[in-house]
């Protein structure tokens, strides 16, 4: 019995070492489809960002005529980014929670704008208000920090966030970068 046992032994042993770097690997695979999964939604999380970016540029340089008040409140490519962060990126809450603030906030000025375009003639353009520049400023600096944070989240540090706005002919300080909030 003891040769029996002396030959079992060894290939039990090495039956259980398999499994078990089986059960790794496997463990392994499925942490880095995750964190690939992660990734990619954080790149469409920053596309989406960018796209909303685009479309507050233009709801700028266009006249609210077009647009219901209610059509307005949050632009597709925004809703599309707490989708994502709600699926992927809870901790980007407070965050985004800072952008829809300030969305809501440019689009009661830019509202604001509108009706009194209707009713008075020659008012200043947008970009010639110090109001609408503190506006953008916050709300660049909300989507700074949503983009810096989200791409910590996913481990993209290697290069340099350059500021947001795309509007840079009009932005208020061009030598001064967006300073984002303060982020966990």
């Amino acid at each position: 019995m003891s040769a029996a046992l002396d030959f079992a032994f060894p290939l039990l042993i090495v039956t259980v070492a398999l499994a078990v770097a089986f059960v790794l690997w496997r463990l392994r695979v499925a942490f880095a489809k995750r964190v690939a999964r992660r990734r990619t939604a954080g790149y469409q999380l920053m596309d989406c960002l960018k796209a909303y970016t685009v479309w507050v540029d233009w709801q700028r340089d266009e006249p609210l005529m077009h647009a219901k008040a209610d059509a307005l409140t949050v632009p597709p490519p925004l809703e599309q980014a707490v989708r994502i962060k709600d699926a992927h990126f809870p901790e980007l809450s407070p965050l985004m929670l800072k952008l829809l603030q300030t969305h809501r906030e440019l689009m009661q000025y830019l509202w604001e704008q509108h009706i009194l375009r209707l009713t008075h003639a020659g008012l200043p353009p947008h970009y010639a208000d110090p109001r609408y520049h503190q506006l953008r400023d916050t709300q660049d600096a909300a989507l700074d920090s949503l983009f810096m944070r989200c791409r910590q989240l996913i481990g993209d540090d290697g290069s340099e966030w350059k500021r947001t706005r795309s509007d840079f002919s009009f932005s208020g300080d061009m030598n001064l970068p967006s300073r984002p909030f303060n982020s966990p």
